[in-house]
């Protein structure tokens, strides 16, 4: 998602997207409507996740979601007035405008995951909990001794095909060690 996105690609959503959803608010229809019809503010709008978190960012919400309607966010100030965002997009359509759009089954669209771009003021994996960290770095250690447990199981056969004895002792208790710890970390703490 770190390549620009095309100004027809974010045409071709708004479009998809006008044409299914129906906005908790009317005035959130006319600014993706604007957007939509003038190229150099869409140029300037980023889909992202987390508006909030931009220096000037517009969460809409549609019909069937349960977040709010809509939130205008301007440097660290939170606004619920559509009319003022619009009238902010208007006059500062130089500046980067971030919109996190708020629909049911978002990230099951193909259409809006073509347009979304990563947020550099809210990286996702800053909001990964300890636990899925956790459980990320278990299962990457758990693939890198299975890995290791195969290149040893290789290399035994191959000390049993040239009967090198020396080789295939040595490996047995590497082989050994690895399936204790794939063992221990199998084990519930």
């Amino acid at each position: 998602m770190s390549s620009r996105i095309q100004l027809k690609d974010k045409k071709k959503f708004l479009k998809w997207f006008l044409q299914r959803y129906q906005m908790k608010r009317r005035e959130s229809m006319w600014i993706l409507n604007y957007l939509l019809n003038h190229d150099i503010v869409l140029n300037k709008t980023k889909f992202v996740e987390q508006a909030d978190k931009t220096p000037r960012g517009i969460k809409m919400a549609a019909v069937g979601v349960d977040d709010e309607p809509f939130r205008f966010y301007k440097e660290g100030q939170e606004f619920d007035h559509p009319e003022q965002a619009f009238h902010e997009v208007r006059l500062n359509w130089h500046t980067d405008l971030y919109i996190e759009l708020l629909f049911q089954d978002a990230f099951l669209s193909p259409e809006y995951v073509t347009v979304l771009e990563d947020n550099p003021f809210a990286k996702w994996n800053d909001r990964l909990t300890p636990d899925i960290d956790e459980e990320v770095d278990d299962a990457v250690d758990a693939f890198y001794l299975q890995e290791q447990r195969q290149q040893l199981l290789d290399a035994i056969d191959q000390a049993l095909e040239t009967d090198n004895k020396t080789d295939f002792y040595s490996l047995v208790k590497e082989l050994k060690a690895i399936e204790d710890k794939m063992e221990a970390n199998c084990s519930p703490s």
